[in-house]
């Protein structure tokens, strides 16, 4: 990227661009979502949740810098949150956080918060699951013996 080029981004941009952090896959997760905008470029965001807030929240992309930029800071912001308050995300935040992007990148901190906020929906998804996984389990080790199942 030329120098003219970077003039157009905020010093935040800038560095979370090209010095972005929570970039990387993480092996074990509780939520994950990957997501492609109408411009070509994915963004892929891996969260971690304890008690109820975000504990850890990684991302890849195969965009430009201001995909970069923008998974970065999500991930930045998204961090120690509760759960429910990254499940909303709004690109605003993301926007303000970055001090802007020239218009014609500004999708990006939609991708990236469209990314966020389907990882939280994935780990609600996996939660409910898993509940009634071990709902459906217990009754079935509730059953008097001899006793033939009844449905409701």
């Amino acid at each position: 990227m030329g120098d003219k080029t970077l003039q157009m981004f905020s010093d935040a941009t800038r560095d979370h661009g090209m010095t972005f952090r929570n970039r990387g896959s993480l092996q074990r997760f509780d939520g994950h979502a990957r997501i492609t905008g109408p411009c070509g470029d994915t963004i892929e965001i891996w969260i971690i949740i304890e008690h109820g807030r975000v504990r850890y929240a990684r991302f890849e992309t195969d965009g430009c810098c201001s995909s970069l930029a923008c998974g970065s800071m999500a991930c930045t912001l998204a961090s120690g949150r509760r759960l429910e308050d990254a499940e909303g995300w709004n690109p605003k935040e993301i926007l303000e956080a970055l001090g802007g992007l020239p218009q014609e990148s500004a999708h990006c901190a939609l991708l990236a918060a469209d990314t966020l906020s389907a990882a939280c929906r994935d780990y609600m998804e996996r939660l409910r699951s898993s509940r009634n996984a071990a709902l459906h389990q217990g009754r079935s080790q509730n059953k008097v013996p001899g006793k033939p199942e009844t449905r409701s």
